[in-house]
């Protein structure tokens, strides 16, 4: 059975989901886990690349952005089936089954990832929007029907 974990932004946080996404590959690195950080979209992979190299001054998150790539197709699933995992946190787009021994999957995908059963916990980030919360609402009742553990945290 997998750990889904909703974080939701109270609607007077001063945080924003992307800043979480970061905080969460800090403590799973420190925890010695690997991460994906499954997106929506080539710029919001690009979005949190850019913010996982100066997310602190202090430290360093190695990842790699798999949506950027020298030939440009915007496309990370080719890449997924010849990816060497030496990185500990992967940015995609694309979710396959060679990626079952992943520890954590942060999704800042609109909807549940594609083969959510293999992963052991997924963390679900939900924004202080109405639209966002109610496709976490969702999400939260097929995670349900699944028989997955749950939990909430309000940041």
């Amino acid at each position: 059975m997998n750990q889904i974990d909703f974080y939701i932004l109270a609607d007077d946080s001063t945080k924003n989901i992307d800043v979480v996404c970061c905080q969460l590959c800090e403590k799973a690195l420190k925890n010695s886990m690997n991460v994906i950080i499954y997106t929506q979209s080539f710029e919001q992979a690009e979005k949190i690349d850019s913010l996982l190299w100066n997310f602190k001054a202090d430290s360093f998150i190695p990842h790699k952005n798999l949506l950027n790539q020298e030939d440009n197709d915007n496309t990370s699933s080719k890449l997924l089936n010849n990816i060497d995992f030496d990185y500990p946190v992967l940015i995609t787009d694309q979710i396959n089954s060679q990626q079952s021994n992943t520890d954590l999957l942060i999704n800042l995908n609109t909807s549940p990832p594609p083969l959510h059963q293999q992963f052991k916990r997924i963390a679900e980030l939900v924004d202080k929007n109405p639209q966002a919360k109610e496709v976490a609402r969702n999400s939260y009742r097929l995670y349900q029907q699944k028989n997955c553990k749950l939990n909430k945290y309000d940041l």
